[in-house]
């Protein structure tokens, strides 16, 4: 089974325009919070102007947001758990805002510095809540859908938020970006206060008991899927922009429009993910990771050719968005008494994975490694989270007890 049941429903669904309303709401959140962290890497080289600090020096705002959102992410979501999901929202909202008016006020570096990470530490329980108010919203067989749904919003993010907030910063300053990330902030809390309800009434999260859920080993397994698979991706992905310029001989120009096929073929993929949680996700999250490292493998061949090049760039773009719903639905069904705190988790395995490629990467081209050759490479990482996640599967299907709870999580 899925995780349909993983996550238990705590009334009766809302009407479907009503849902929809507020899928698309719980999608909005994420995009915003989404474009707040990606938005800042676009706005580097005005920052470093206007604020008379070296390029390295402004870059840190970046490490730092990302550093925060890992560490300090699963421990806000932790000393939340006693709060309704939907006041919880409510509160992470108005901290986002505060933190996003702040930066655009800042008056200077260190301010800024200390805005950014007020607003990192809303990121992963605004994703772990959203995510988790999405799939108890919606009636069982279309839980994958829902989170599908929902994490579209990063996509979203990366292929239409930060490019536009780095215009907006181009043509009327970075104070401008913020101010306006601030302003949908806000629009986003007051239709989270009219739309978003709680179901029915829960008791009150159980710190202790979400703490020792996330400790058993099939959460650890499902951690380490996450962590290994991302890391094989952002081997390559991570200098997938040089690669496409100086292997495939892309311009500059053309390599944007191919990030931007990308992201298209992350919307496809988002959906294709979410179908296939609601089917057959153990073997689909298998096949799927077999697929990517094949099709890194097949890059550093492709990517000597310039058409084959587009092509293999929208594939890795389908694949490696349809593995992030289905990557998340393992971890709700993992971890079914405990589906916040291990979706904030999740969201930490997935920056440590991107953080863990992106060196790799970099230490592979400082060890001598050519940019094409940085695929293969993510591809040997890859086959590893193929072996795990067909050791995880083998073991549901062959070592756990055939007792009612084991099949309703599973």
């Amino acid at each position: 089974m899925t995780m349909n049941s993983a996550v238990t429903m705590t009334g009766i669904p809302p009407a479907p325009a009503r849902r929809r309303a507020v899928l698309t709401l719980l999608t909005a959140c994420v995009f915003v919070v989404g474009t707040a962290e990606w938005v800042m890497v676009g706005l580097l080289p005005e920052l470093s102007t206007d604020l008379h600090r070296p390029l390295p020096t402004v870059g840190v705002l970046v490490t730092v947001y990302a550093l925060v959102v890992t560490v300090a992410g699963p421990l806000v979501t932790l000393g939340m758990l006693g709060i309704a999901r939907h006041r919880t929202l409510l509160i992470l909202l108005g901290v986002f805002v505060a933190g996003n008016a702040a930066a655009a006020l800042a008056t200077g570096f260190g301010v800024l510095a200390a805005a950014r990470m007020l607003t990192a530490l809303t990121h992963s329980t605004v994703f772990a809540t959203a995510l988790v108010i999405a799939v108890t919203t919606v009636p069982a067989g279309h839980r994958g859908r829902a989170i599908a749904m929902v994490t579209a919003g990063w996509n979203l993010a990366t292929v239409l938020g930060a490019p536009l907030g780095t215009w907006i910063g181009d043509h009327y300053g970075w104070r401008t970006t913020f101010a306006g990330i601030a302003i949908l902030g806000a629009a986003l809390l007051v239709a989270t206060s009219v739309l978003v309800r709680p179901t029915a009434p829960r008791p009150a999260g159980r710190p202790g008991g979400e703490v020792r859920e996330i400790l058993k080993p099939r959460v650890a397994a499902v951690l380490a899927i996450i962590v290994v698979a991302q890391a094989g991706l952002f081997t390559t992905y991570t200098y997938i922009a040089p690669l496409l310029r100086e292997v495939s001989g892309f311009t500059a120009s053309a390599v944007t429009m191919l990030l931007a096929l990308f992201g298209l073929g992350s919307v496809v993929g988002n959906i294709l993910g979410g179908r296939l949680a609601d089917r057959a996700p153990r073997a689909a999250l298998c096949a799927l990771l077999a697929a990517l490292a094949a099709v890194l493998a097949a890059f550093t061949l492709t990517s000597q050719s310039r058409w084959a090049a587009g092509a293999t760039v929208l594939i890795l773009g389908v694949i490696a968005a349809a593995l992030i719903p289905l990557l998340q639905d393992r971890a709700l069904a993992s971890a079914p008494e405990a589906p916040t705190l291990v979706t904030a988790i999740s969201a930490s395995a997935f920056n440590l994975g991107v953080a863990a490629g992106s060196t790799l990467g970099g230490q592979a081209v400082t060890a001598g490694s050519s940019l094409g050759d940085l695929p293969w490479i993510g591809a040997l990482v890859t086959l590893a989270a193929v072996g795990l996640a067909a050791t995880t599967a083998a073991r549901r299907r062959c070592g756990q007890p055939r007792t009612p709870t084991t099949c309703s999580v599973q």
